[in-house]
């Protein structure tokens, strides 16, 4: 990764006694996620606005439910991130040296909690891409007598589940990309498992770059360790193959 291109998918903006980070994650309607900064007494407080649980609600998702609160139960765990129960902003507190990495913990806050809504959209639709994804994945696994599961949860709250996790040496998580919104959730696995050490390759592949979006397909191979456009069984399983044999070197 060039650190340089990285850095400048960040965008900051200035004000009296604060500012505001423009990340390159999107929402699904492609707005950025955006972190807002303030200065108070004891510190820097970092919130989404509540433009996470906000967008949540508008797509019609019901936030008191169990499993939107078990995700926001994990937050203060997974990523020192709270609720505030007066405005419902994802937020958090930081110090001069800390504003850069809490900034980053409440977007990806704000972008998991509205990948929710996605998540149960994109599978209450059948994906035949999906399937045959899958059946690929699964079938490269059971040639290299290695266990592959299904649907695998892969955060502390259970919420965001990898398509297939080959149980390699490093483990290998697909993610069958069917939406930009299920390609920001493979971005998120890849972070959450860098941010914990875990030893893991996670690999998302697209149908139609164009249909998902140019510019975010290009960007998830920044924040995964592999994103490429489905060109057939051959060639998904060429690259699965290829993973699996540099493990065994």
């Amino acid at each position: 990764m060039n650190q340089t291109d990285f850095c400048n998918s960040f965008e900051w903006h200035p004000k009296p006694e604060g500012g505001r980070v423009v990340t390159p994650w999107r929402y699904d309607d492609g707005d950025h996620v955006v972190v807002f900064v303030t200065r108070e007494p004891l510190g820097w407080r970092l919130d989404d606005n509540g433009e996470g649980l906000f967008r949540l609600a508008s797509a019609g998702v019901d936030t008191d439910s169990d499993r939107v609160q078990a995700r926001l139960g994990a937050f203060p765990q997974l990523l020192g991130v709270q609720v505030d129960p007066a405005d419902g902003t994802l937020f958090t507190m930081a110090d001069d040296k800390g504003v850069g990495a809490r900034a980053l913990a409440v977007a990806e806050a704000s972008a998991q909690i509205m990948g929710l809504a996605c998540l149960r959209r994109d599978r209450s639709q059948p994906s035949d891409f999906r399937e045959r994804v899958v059946a690929v994945v699964e079938e490269v696994a059971r040639l290299a007598n290695i266990e592959s599961r299904k649907d695998v949860p892969v955060d502390e709250s259970g919420t965001i589940l990898a398509d297939v996790y080959v149980t390699a040496a490093r483990p290998i998580m697909v993610i069958a990309a069917t939406s930009a919104q299920r390609l920001m959730e493979a971005e998120i696995i890849w972070l959450n498992a860098a941010r914990r050490g875990e030893p893991v390759f996670v690999l998302a592949t697209v149908e139609d770059a164009h249909r998902i979006g140019v510019g975010q397909y290009t960007r998830a191979n920044y924040y995964t360790d592999k994103t490429v456009e489905f060109r057939g069984a051959d060639a998904l399983s060429d690259l699965i193959s290829r993973q699996l044999q540099s493990q065994a070197h």
